[in-house]
């Protein structure tokens, strides 16, 4: 059963239905919610469509390492990495560094 808050945002973001931020709310509210898979491809989705959406990739990461996917969660670290190259967001970078070292310790 949706949270009050995730239904809110739904509403919210269907009356601003190009709200990447809400988006990116609604995926951390499901998280919140225990529905982790809904929330990892709802970050996957703004990914898609918004690659320098940064906060997507930590939030992703630490979804699918809880998921088991630590690969997964590797590789969206590695990206999120690069994509701060581009942006110029070196704390946001050495973050996800620091977690892809962490999730790369764990499975060693």
């Amino acid at each position: 059963m949706p949270s009050t808050r995730l239904a809110q945002l739904q509403i919210m973001l269907a009356e601003e239905p190009g709200d990447r931020f809400l988006r990116y709310a609604i995926a951390l509210e499901k998280k919140r919610d225990g529905d982790m898979e809904a929330a990892a491809a709802d970050l996957q989705a703004l990914l898609m469509e918004d690659p320098k959406y940064i906060a997507c990739y930590y939030q992703l990461a630490v979804i699918l390492a809880d998921l088991g996917r630590a690969q997964e969660a590797m590789d969206a670290c590695q990206s999120g990495a690069l994509q701060c190259l581009v942006t110029g967001e070196t704390k946001a970078r050495s973050e996800l560094l620091a977690l892809r070292n962490s999730l790369e310790e764990e499975g060693a």
